[in-house]
């Protein structure tokens, strides 16, 4: 009976063994799934670091009120599409063309209150904005694009012009968009400042412009630029001047046969940024937006030269316009008592400048 006992119990122990023996088997430790386990774990988590937008996020408003597929237009475009590009996704512009959030003299308040971030101006950054101070808003001075751009570069003048941006319209002038030159049309060949006498000529109500003009023996009238065609067309106005690009848009060519190429006023396009939202940026996010603006505008320069060909053919192309070839330092010249008339109310230090630029 004893050994009976023994032998049941060496039997029980056996088997004791043999069923733990099997669980240390079922409990081991799969090392390499593990460690695939991990690596998958730790791959996912730096491939969402990767795609995360590192750093702040903006989301900005511009607005233009010149139409969409303009030059000026597409640049606008463009800057949206670089600031995104150059930010990995961080600044979001929303962009809105075709005046769909007023004219520019609204877009200038806009600007100011902060309703907006980001706008272009033409002539009435000048004449508006930095009234009696911008001087490159007054005919027949400036021979070239490139004598515009150097006035916002003069360290006295230039920093003047920043000043009274700043201060009137709560903005930093950021970026130049070339334009091409103002030239006249008329119904009738305008050879010499002697053959404007008495011309009826639709011109902005910009203060400059009219005292030049009137000085030159033009009529200065005042006629909405919407309406200009048909003032043209029925003879209440018989000449008017802009760039190429807006003779051919509006069809000036139609009721205005004469171009005279007089080129008495280079302009620019005046990109600006409300002054709160620009110092309020990191500054690597501000040379981001800057780096996208000045890209734009190099682009959109570019694309103007391209474009100002086409137009001249398409005005041209059924010979029924004629280009006037004009002497225009002649007109410069008749221009002189005009622009010393309409200097006499700008600051000191551009009437300086502007003295010093004529002298050569």
């Amino acid at each position: 009976m004893k050994r009976v006992f023994a032998l049941l119990m060496a039997l029980a122990m056996m088997l004791a063994l043999v069923a733990c023996g099997g669980n240390s088997n079922n409990t081991t430790p799969d090392t390499n799934t593990n460690n695939e386990a991990n690596t998958q774990n730790e791959e996912n988590t730096e491939n969402n670091e990767n795609t995360e937008p590192q750093g702040r996020t903006y989301e900005l408003t511009m607005a233009s009120s010149d139409a969409s597929g303009s030059v000026i237009g597409l640049v606008g475009e463009k800057i949206v599409e670089l600031a995104d590009q150059y930010s990995d996704g961080r600044i979001k512009i929303t962009y809105h063309q075709d005046a769909t959030l007023g004219t520019e003299l609204e877009n200038i308040q806009q600007l100011k209150d902060g309703e907006i971030d980001i706008a272009h101006f033409g002539d009435n950054f000048g004449s508006q904005i930095c009234t009696n101070i911008d001087p490159t808003v007054t005919p027949f001075i400036f021979k070239t694009l490139d004598d515009v751009k150097a006035v916002y570069d003069d360290p006295v003048l230039g920093a003047a012009i920043a000043k009274a941006a700043k201060d009137n319209a709560n903005c930093y002038l950021v970026g130049l968009q070339a334009r091409t030159a103002r030239l006249l049309t008329a119904s009738r060949a305008i050879e010499t400042p002697a053959d404007l006498n008495g011309l009826k000529l639709r011109v902005p109500e910009i203060e400059n412009w009219v005292t030049v003009w009137k000085s030159l023996g033009a009529l200065p009238t005042p006629v909405a630029w919407a309406e200009t065609y048909s003032a043209l067309q029925t003879h209440v106005v018989d000449g008017q001047e802009n760039p190429i690009d807006n003779i051919y848009a509006n069809k000036i060519y139609e009721v205005n046969k004469y171009i005279m190429m007089t080129e008495h006023l280079y302009g620019c396009h005046h990109w600006c940024v409300n002054a709160d939202m620009w110092d309020g940026m990191d500054a690597a996010d501000r040379e981001i937006l800057q780096k996208a603006i000045d890209d734009a505008d190099a682009w959109g320069d570019a694309e103007l030269a391209n474009l100002e060909k086409g137009y001249w053919d398409s005005v041209l192309e059924d010979g029924s316009v004629t280009v006037v070839e004009v002497d225009k330092a002649v007109w410069s010249s008749a221009a002189q008592a005009g622009i010393e008339e309409a200097l006499s109310a700008f600051v000191p230090e551009a009437q300086e400048y502007v003295s010093n630029y004529l002298a050569g």
